[in-house]
């Protein structure tokens, strides 16, 4: 299925066939409400014209409509993507065990990604022409693809994207994929991150990039807005264990800040202590999570990062603690990306032929495709 909202339709963009039933359809139309706050700050921005899509490929490649042999799984009502007393599904084969055991069996299979890389081409070039066209020095682009599982929670909306994925994957990530796709460590940190917004712009999130002091107080060190995506297709892979999404975005400096503002900023990360027995890993004494003139800290995350690279990719296995603040919500995660480097570099040059992007997309997807198996997890 693929969904542009209303807003960002434009005249010369295909009409596209639904591959999954009308009910889901209109649910997942209503989901991609990518304006609306809610009261709280945006945490994911889009582009005015950015394209949002998602489908579903399986052993016959794209299909035009959910096959027989696929069916919707619920996750126990322990889970943590429940959202109020709702359990989301997922869509699974339907003999998963010997789906499993073919995989990397089969030729057909393993070339799945072809049919991706022909699914998404033509909206990716057309991306990154939109992306360039509001550039600036202050913008950098990032190509992603991200694993994790897609989650249906019925009439509450259509597919979400979870980048969660068990330990397990993150052991598999480290004694095979690492050794046998060439790739070495580049980088180990451990990061702290603060977002903070200021109430005469509700809707604008600083992230604060912050180190330790030797007194175990925090020291900013960047100040960004949140991403600004272009793309993002979500795929749902049957035969796989995990799901995947590509995605394109512009990370955004933070350069309207003036010395007072960041002066007051920087007292406001100064008051937080670092604290393991807490969520988020941040702890504010009462009533010091907002500053006087108007800044406040609505989210905290601790992180563990270690990135690896080889000649095209670089790889990010990351686990996060995260605390909001203004729901009082939560969340250990652990995340697996991968950046194209190569790739991205070659979409932003002048006048590429789509023939070497194609092909390099392939040769991408080829790589991408032997990580989205892991064992299963959902219960």
């Amino acid at each position: 299925m693929s969904y542009i909202p209303p807003h960002k339709r434009h005249s010369k963009d295909p009409a596209k066939p639904s591959p999954v039933p009308d009910s889901l359809v209109t649910e997942f139309k209503k989901k991609l409400d990518f304006n609306s706050s809610n009261g709280y700050p945006n945490r994911i921005v889009y582009s005015g014209d950015s394209i949002s899509k998602w489908f579903l490929v399986g052993s016959n490649g794209i299909e035009a409509e959910v096959p027989s042999y696929v069916k919707f799984e619920p996750l126990s009502s322990d889970s943590v993507e429940c959202r109020k007393g709702v359990k989301p599904s997922v869509l699974m084969h339907n003999n998963v065990q010997n789906a499993n055991m073919n995989i990397g069996e089969s030729e057909e299979q393993r070339t799945q990604w072809l049919f991706v890389a022909e699914k998404v081409e033509e909206d990716l070039v057309l991306a990154y022409e939109r992306a360039k066209t509001n550039m600036d020095e202050h913008h950098v682009l990032k190509l992603i693809a991200r694993f994790g599982k897609i989650f249906f929670y019925g009439h509450q909306g259509g597919p979400v994207f979870s980048a969660d994925v068990p330990t397990s994957y993150l052991q598999l990530i480290k004694s095979e994929v690492v050794p046998n796709h060439g790739f070495s460590i580049d980088l180990e940190k451990e990061t702290y991150t603060v977002k903070v917004s200021h109430y005469t712009r509700p809707n604008t999130t600083i992230n604060c990039k912050c180190s330790l002091k030797e007194d175990g107080r925090l020291s900013m060190y960047k100040a960004e807005l949140n991403p600004v995506r272009h793309l993002v297709v979500d795929v749902s892979c049957i035969d796989k264990n995990l799901d995947m999404r590509l995605m394109l975005a512009a990370k955004r400096k933070m350069t309207a800040l003036t010395d007072k503002e960041i002066s007051n900023i920087k007292a406001l990360l100064d008051s937080g202590t670092v604290d393991p027995n807490v969520k988020g890993g941040l702890r504010w004494p009462f009533g010091k999570a907002l500053s006087e003139d108007g800044y406040k800290v609505f989210e905290s995350c601790h992180g563990r990062v270690t990135i690896y690279k080889n000649q095209t990719l670089k790889l990010k296995v990351k686990e996060t603690d995260r605390f909001n603040e203004r729901v009082g919500i939560g969340e250990i995660k652990r995340e697996v990306s991968l950046r194209l480097k190569d790739l991205n570099s070659k979409l932003q040059e002048q006048n590429t032929e789509k023939s070497c992007v194609l092909e390099m997309l392939r040769s991408t997807l080829g790589s991408i495709w032997d990580l989205l198996h892991c064992d299963p997890y959902l219960t």
